[in-house]
């Protein structure tokens, strides 16, 4: 696991979602993304992840571990990170379009944090929830796992060691979890123009 350690002063803010497997993290940011298509303002950052592409899975970037290894060594990435035995980056666009003052929502682990907070100077954390059930559902409906494995799975859950700056539940309505998810981006945005001006 890796952060760049050059350190970005840029005036643009990270917006961390994170949140255990099953949360509904992806589909969360896939909406957030139609809200603000268009929207030069807010960005929403691709990962590159250690996994075969998978329509029932987040839209991401896909390398092997060779390939993801030789990107980490030539400097790609800003933050990378191990979970579930699958390697996650950011790319360094990420630092560049926050360093031009853009708002950019990543989808993290919660294990990345610190690193994540040292490595930027504006991180917002998201933490989004649902109930024990609802993950589990979610979790077997997409077919990857088995009953055990997803139920060890949930066990094994990583609490949040730093204080998020919302939390939603997204155990129910996907429309009211992404109305929240949506007032808080811009009020970040609001923050960062108002930061800019001031600054």
């Amino acid at each position: 696991m890796s952060a760049d350690p050059r350190g970005g002063d840029g005036a643009g803010r990270l917006v961390a979602v994170v949140g255990p497997s099953g949360a509904g993290k992806d589909t969360l940011i896939a909406a957030a993304a139609r809200h603000f298509a268009g929207d030069l303002d807010v960005r929403f950052a691709r990962r590159i992840v250690t996994r075969p592409a998978d329509r029932t899975a987040e839209d991401h970037d896909t390398l092997d571990e060779a390939g993801f290894e030789n990107a980490d060594r030539s400097g790609a990435f800003c933050l990378t990170w191990i979970a579930h035995g699958l390697r996650y980056g950011l790319p360094c666009s990420v630092e560049t379009e926050m360093d031009e003052g853009h708002v950019v929502v990543a989808n993290l682990s919660r294990r990345a944090l610190p690193m994540a907070l040292a490595r930027f100077r504006r991180v917002d954390i998201v933490e989004v929830t649902a109930r024990p059930d609802i993950l589990l559902q979610r979790i077997l409906a997409r077919g990857r796992e088995s009953a055990e494995v997803a139920a060890t799975r949930l066990a094994r859950q990583v609490p949040l060691d730093y204080p998020a700056s919302l939390r939603i539940d997204n155990s129910g309505d996907l429309d009211a979890a992404m109305s929240h998810f949506a007032a808080f981006i811009e009020r970040v945005r609001a923050d960062g123009r108002r930061a800019s001006a001031n600054g």
